[in-house]
């Protein structure tokens, strides 16, 4: 019963109110990110910095494990949510988009791109929790996942969903694998960009023209 009493909970069950809190922990730890780099984090200081008590934080979130991996994917939802935007209004008028699917999953990679390189703290944030054990965390990073592969999907128009799916996979291992290299200062930024340019061109490449047909 004790053990129980510790979960996090459900935001299913949360009030607008509880929401709101809970979304200014997540604001606080975006804010925060770039001066403060994940392993150094503290839950005390990203609830001092929401204005939101720490025993509250605690019910909302299981550990600072759970809240990090929470805010990335806030961060990257306003990115997809945006993404969603464009290709529907882009439905909505009956057109198609400007480029193939190859163009189109390129342009949203370099978006993402373009904030890590900005902000290399929130490339740590991201090798960071990809590796937690809390599996708390790892629920909001399966639903990040879905999200991601809903955008992705409505990119690649055309593709095949045999080839959809695998292509879906190695871009974003790619870009897993080349976060952690680039942090450890293994590779350089154009290097990382390289990479997963490579890989989208050659599992997409081949579909680029689909778009007009």
């Amino acid at each position: 019963m004790a053990k129980e009493e510790t979960l996090p909970q459900p935001v299913s069950t949360m009030t607008p109110a509880q929401l709101a809190r809970r979304r200014r922990l997540t604001d606080a730890v975006i804010q925060m990110i770039d001066q403060v780099p994940p392993d150094q984090l503290q839950m005390r200081d990203v609830a001092e910095r929401s204005g939101v008590a720490l025993g509250t934080a605690y019910r909302y979130f299981s550990s600072k494990d759970h809240l990090l991996a929470a805010a990335w994917a806030d961060w990257h939802r306003r990115l997809t949510d945006r993404v969603r935007g464009e290709v529907a209004r882009d439905q909505a008028r009956g057109g198609l988009p400007t480029g193939g699917p190859c163009t189109q999953v390129l342009g949203f990679l370099h978006r993402e791109l373009r904030t890590f390189q900005r902000h290399p703290n929130f490339a740590r944030l991201v090798t960071h929790v990809e590796v937690s054990s809390d599996p708390f965390a790892s629920e909001e990073l399966a639903g990040l996942a879905n999200d991601n592969g809903t955008v992705m999907a409505a990119l690649m128009t055309g593709v095949p969903p045999e080839v959809a799916r695998p292509a879906m996979t190695a871009i974003n291992a790619t870009l897993a694998s080349g976060l952690v290299s680039w942090t450890a200062g293994r590779v350089t930024f154009p290097d990382l960009v390289r990479q997963i340019e490579d890989v989208i061109r050659l599992v997409l490449g081949p579909y680029e023209d689909t778009a007009a047909g």
